[in-house]
């Protein structure tokens, strides 16, 4: 499944990064996050619930940060199972100067489901995900 857009914030592009970047810091506006293992700043282990209507599972996503330009451009991959199956999802975001001191954030994701998850369709999942994005964001939004 792939998904792209554009946010845009009234901060500037460095506190924007530092905030994305900061896995301590960006936890706190994952949905369903239970916990987090940090070895670095490019290097954390999160455990999530997720999942669509009453079937959840808890997924254990491993990230790293495979491109770093600060503070315009990022990349990152994180593999992961749960009960309901696997996850592997790799996000781009680039950051830019908006009008009037704002910075525009363009992103994009593509997350490949396996497993029992994967049986539910697509349809669903997208939802449910584009859901999850919508909440992560209007909690950067808040914090920024």
């Amino acid at each position: 499944m792939d998904f792209n857009g554009t946010f845009e914030v009234s901060s500037s592009k460095e506190k924007v990064f530092a905030y994305v970047m900061d896995p301590n810091k960006i936890s706190g506006c994952i949905p369903g996050l239970k916990e987090i293992e940090v070895k670095n700043s490019d290097d954390y282990t999160v455990v999530v619930r997720a999942g669509i209507s009453f079937i959840k599972t808890d997924f254990k996503l491993h990230f790293t940060v495979t491109e770093k330009q600060e503070p315009t451009h990022a990349k990152l991959q994180a593999s992961g199972t749960g009960s309901g199956g696997s996850l592997d999802l790799v996000t781009v975001m680039d950051l830019s100067d908006g009008e009037g001191g704002k910075t525009v954030m363009k992103w994009s994701a593509n997350a490949n489901v396996g497993g029992k998850l994967a049986g539910l369709g697509q349809r669903l999942m997208k939802g449910q995900a584009e859901k999850i994005i919508t909440q992560m964001f209007d909690c950067l939004k808040s914090k920024l």
